[in-house]
């Protein structure tokens, strides 16, 4: 029977940055080979507006194919408070009901548009808490559920996540993330390896 944590504060913040790009995605293979000589063309003949603007429809279709990432993901000093704005904790031991705060940047999300013409990147984080031999002591799915409906394809998206171990036993513990693409199969595993003294 899964060992049960006393208590657990969870405090999760989205914040998204914008990622301007025209066009929307495509099903199937990624072949870019168009854009990308579309792109060299304009380039070539000083249209550099329309040369990123190629690019930016390229990078588009790459994402929709490729995996959902999640990286970086890593325990921070304070909660970021733009895109990028993180300091890397100096180490992942913290005392008992210390609360431990994580960065991460999900990437390649799938946000179909939809009739209006909005895009809507829509994600799901589950969270799971594991004894250093594999026990989950703490499973919430869908702890954080995030549906962002915008004019423009979102892509710099960041999350401050904050767990707290409340009266757990000292030790060593894992605490790990999935996030889960709503609007494909998408899904990314992140852990990261504490200590509860």
């Amino acid at each position: 029977m899964p060992q049960r944590l006393p208590a657990i504060g969870l405090t999760i913040v989205l914040v998204s940055g914008w990622w301007l790009s025209p066009g929307s995605p495509s099903a199937g293979a990624a072949d870019i080979s168009a854009l990308l000589t579309r792109a060299g063309t304009a380039e070539k003949g000083g249209d550099h507006a329309a040369s990123i603007e190629a690019l930016e429809q390229a990078l588009e279709k790459v994402r929709v194919e490729a995996p959902l990432t999640v990286k970086p993901f890593l325990l921070v000093t304070q909660p970021a408070k733009f895109y990028g704005d993180y300091t890397p904790r100096a180490n992942a031991i913290f005392q008992g009901g210390e609360p431990q705060q994580f960065y991460m940047e999900p990437k390649n999300l799938v946000y179909p548009r939809t009739a209006t013409g909005t895009y809507e990147p829509t994600f799901d984080v589950d969270l799971q808490v594991l004894t250093a031999g594999g026990q989950v002591v703490v499973n919430q799915e869908k702890f954080g559920s995030f549906r962002l409906p915008t004019k423009s394809p979102v892509q710099d998206i960041y999350l401050n996540l904050k767990v707290t171990l409340s009266g757990a036993p000292p030790g060593e513990y894992r605490v790990r993330f999935i996030v889960r693409d709503a609007n494909s199969k998408k899904t990314a595993t992140v852990t990261q390896p504490i200590t509860l003294k």
